[in-house]
């Protein structure tokens, strides 16, 4: 198996006008391991006219995203291996959250179901030859067993 089983990770954090825009950012920087001049910064609106800043950063390295996934604790990557069959769509994209609070401290945790605004929200495309999701889900399987013992 390649070392690297992802294209790209990509993480999206929301950031409501109740929230300093400073630390969602910091939140989002640290769970990427990503550059401040990465970071894609978009105004939008919500469904009540109030003010959201969506911000997104991606990262396509080999070496960033295993980085990103050691630095995840061990019960964690098995959390995801064990969900990958709700975690892989039929265009091989996996998809996972992230704990804001906890990003912001400087620590990685896996989000739980629940406020939407809380969380980042992490998808990465999985290269599987030929495309498909049963490869795609053997292949991330095998990506994240790969940490064992690291």
């Amino acid at each position: 198996m390649s070392d690297m089983s992802l294209h790209n990770l990509c993480f999206r954090a929301f950031c409501q006008a109740t929230e300093d825009e400073r630390k969602v950012r910091q939140a989002l920087l640290f769970a990427s391991g990503g550059k401040e001049e990465k970071v894609e910064r978009t105004k939008c609106d919500g469904y009540h006219g109030n003010p959201i800043v969506i911000l997104d950063v991606c990262i396509s390295s080999a070496r960033p995203i295993r980085s990103f996934f050691q630095r995840l604790s061990a019960e964690d990557r098995e959390a995801l291996a064990h969900d990958l069959e709700r975690r892989i769509d039929e265009e091989c994209a996996f998809y996972f959250r992230l704990d804001k609070q906890e990003a912001y401290l400087g620590r990685l945790v896996l989000g739980e179901k629940g406020d939407e605004d809380d969380i980042i929200a992490v998808h990465g495309k999985v290269k599987s030859y030929p495309k498909s999701r049963e490869a795609s889900l053997r292949l991330m399987d095998e990506y994240l067993s790969s940490f064992d013992g690291e």
